[in-house]
């Protein structure tokens, strides 16, 4: 297997002060009326405002970012940043606005169009590794009848493709990739980005989709290994161990008969919530969370990965909630806090996982290597680690740094035998220089809780 030269340790010398945890803060504006015939007071909704806000996933604190307040709706369909420019993007109508994540202000919004006649661009995901956002765009056919009673003409939707595409966001204009249409219904479920294999992946109600990024084709397809009443969503890639997580939704149904109606009714009798990951090859859905954690994900509040906690957080209504990805236990669940009249984080997205991971797959349509073969191989091992570490190599050795995730040199070794146990949880880098002249990155994690 090739091993190819990785640029992490440079990408860690942080552009970002620090992580932010970044969604949008809406806030409604009522006011209220006197009914007297009715003889009570009615709350009217007049309008609302949104800006941009940094939660603390483990207090709860949603902080205003900057000043700035807008009279906008947005999308729900789709939210993403940029951790290198600092930059957060949402749909808003037909449009993309694009938020300085430093001070919170719009600082582009773009009418979104493309070579087809759909203004829509969804389910958006920017990709840490080339530094470009993917989406879907959803393409309508309509046929129209005359109505003779209602003497109008009616649109009728007969169709509809999806294909996937790249938007500039400074310009709003989106580039289909690929000549094919993929599945024509998908889910908020969620959607991520393998960014060192170049896939992204989106749910299609029971079916995990992957796109292969290079051409637009369909790089994989399988049905999601779950009962017919179970879902999985809330979708998070981990660039701690390449996997994906999400919350596996298991509902249980009893019937009952309706004596009235004289038909057999489904009832709800309750839910399980397990935080979970699937393998994208065969669609085995595998359960962290042993029992049931009780939360399950406000698909339009988000999820994202702590990396250096090993923690999946997700939105759960008026909470957030950190489930360990090792045990599957919920180790953190606190009420969101707003200042002023603001009541919802919408869209939650996080600059941490994934910053400065590096493709490793070829474009297999061009048969060229995307990153130059300058390394040699070798392995890491065990990933996570506890207390040591171990280099297993052919090349002659010459020295071994450890680089944090700030790109900090925590440790310089020779040995091939690494005693880490001065250092703290997280994530970190082996940079490994050989006599020949050589240099190879290899990223692990230390988790002394497993």
């Amino acid at each position: 297997m090739k091993n190819y030269i990785s640029t992490i340790f440079l990408l860690f010398s942080f552009n970002m002060a620090y992580t932010q945890n970044v969604g949008i803060v809406r806030t409604n504006y009522i006011s209220s009326y006197f009914d007297s015939t009715f003889m009570i007071n009615i709350e009217v909704f007049d309008s609302a405002t949104i800006r941009l806000g940094n939660i603390d996933p483990t207090s709860g604190v949603v902080s205003n970012i900057g000043n700035s307040a807008y009279n906008a709706g947005i999308n729900l369909n789709g939210a993403t940043l940029n951790p290198y420019l600092n930059h957060y993007y949402i749909g808003s109508g037909l449009n993309l606005l694009s938020f300085d994540m430093n001070t919170g202000d719009i600082i582009n919004n773009v009418p979104i169009s493309g070579p087809l006649p759909s203004s829509s661009f969804q389910n958006l995901r920017f990709n840490p590794s080339d530094s470009i956002i993917y989406g879907m765009v959803p393409n309508n056919f309509y046929s129209s009848y005359f109505d003779s009673i209602a003497m109008v003409t009616i649109e009728v939707l007969d169709s509809t493709q999806i294909r996937f595409a790249s938007i500039d966001p400074s310009t709003g204009q989106y580039s289909l990739i690929g000549n094919i249409s993929h599945s024509n219904i998908y889910t908020l479920a969620g959607n991520s980005i393998d960014p060192y294999q170049m896939v992204y992946y989106y749910s299609a109600v029971n079916r995990l989709i992957g796109v292969d990024i290079y051409t637009g084709n369909t790089f994989s397809s399988v049905p999601i290994q779950l009962p017919s009443s179970a879902i999985f969503e809330n979708i998070s890639y981990s660039c701690v161990d390449s996997s994906i997580y999400g919350i596996t939704r298991q509902n249980y149904i009893s019937s009952v008969y309706d004596s009235l109606l004289m038909i057999d009714l489904e009832v709800l009798d309750s839910t399980m919530f397990r935080l979970s990951k699937i393998n994208p090859t065969t669609g085995v859905v595998t359960f962290i969370s042993a029992s049931n954690i009780g939360a399950g994900g406000n698909l339009s509040g988000g999820s994202f990965i702590d990396p250096n906690s090993m923690t999946f957080f997700f939105s759960n209504g008026n909470q957030i909630v950190g489930a360990s990805l090792v045990s599957g236990l919920i180790t953190s669940s606190v009420t969101k806090t707003f200042t002023s009249a603001a009541f919802a984080l919408d869209m939650m997205r996080s600059t941490l996982n994934c910053f400065g991971a590096s493709k490793i797959r070829n474009n297999s349509a061009t048969g060229v290597d995307e990153i130059e073969n300058l390394e040699t191989d070798c392995i890491l091992f065990p990933n996570p680690a506890q207390n040591e570490i171990s280099l297993k190599i052919e090349a002659l050795l010459n020295n071994i740094e450890i680089v944090d995730i700030k790109g900090v040199v925590v440790l310089e070794t020779k040995e091939k035998i690494i005693d880490v146990s001065a250092l703290t949880n997280g994530i970190y880098f082996a940079k490994i220089f050989t006599q020949n002249g050589k240099i190879s990155v290899r990223k692990f994690v230390i988790n002394k809780n497993i």
